[in-house]
């Protein structure tokens, strides 16, 4: 039976109660939901308590947190404020993980991610972290940035610490683009790579410890590498 002041109240103010407190527990449904699917999250659908983490985390300096936190604001149409979040995510790099692919991306294309920025800030971080190295090639061969420079991808190759198939790849494609004679040096640097390629195919290190291709080497991509290796003029 309903208790007696439920039928004092009236209809409209019953009406009332029972969508307040609909809406108090959807509200609350959803803020518990959006801690428990934090680690499914990304930058496209953060929300919630996970939203208000990353935030905290980019305001404490973490640079993974800050290209997070950019990306999302990105994605909600906040330009301005994206891009200070990422400037400050680059200049912030301290190791080839922190390079993200937006400096590439962006290079010439958004407010201060100008090539010669981006280059300087990739040079000091191979310093200290020689993974990244890969990222500098890919740097040196986009063709939307001011950076592209064939001399300094060759000599990249030989510095490379992983398997790049993918990155070499377009690096010879981009050379056969501009007629560029690739060096003996970096060939046999090439061929290097592709032994070591071999050995990640044998046993695939793991993921998410240093700067990697985004698609894990298979071998109809190595073979490919090789013939367009073995296609080079003399």
């Amino acid at each position: 039976m309903l208790p007696r002041w439920w039928k004092r109240i009236g209809c409209g103010f019953q009406l009332l109660l029972i969508f307040s407190l609909l809406i108090g527990t959807y509200t609350a449904w959803w803020w518990i939901d959006s801690a428990r699917t934090c680690e499914t999250q990304d930058e496209y659908n953060l929300r919630g308590i996970c939203l208000m983490r990353i935030q905290e985390r980019a305001e404490q300096g973490d640079n993974a947190a800050q290209w997070t936190y950019g990306a999302y604001l990105e994605t909600e149409r906040r330009e301005q404020e994206a891009r200070v979040w990422q400037v400050r995510a680059m200049h912030g790099a301290q190791d080839g993980l922190d390079m993200r692919d937006e400096m590439i991306g962006y290079c010439d294309r958004k407010p201060g991610f100008e090539a010669r920025t981006v280059e300087s800030i990739m040079l000091r971080v191979v310093q200290t972290s020689p993974d990244a190295h890969l990222t500098l090639l890919q740097l040196y061969t986009y063709p939307g940035c001011g950076a592209l420079d064939l001399d300094k991808a060759s000599a990249q190759i030989p510095l490379l610490t992983q398997c790049a198939h993918l990155s070499i790849e377009h690096y010879l494609r981009t050379a056969s683009e501009k007629h560029y004679r690739v060096p003996l040096a970096t060939r046999a640097a090439i061929r290097s790579n592709i032994s070591l390629c071999e050995k990640e195919l044998a046993d695939p290190p793991p993921m998410g410890t240093t700067v990697r291709e985004f698609m894990p080497v298979r071998r109809q991509s190595l073979d490919a590498l090789s013939r367009s290796l073995a296609a080079l003029e003399p």
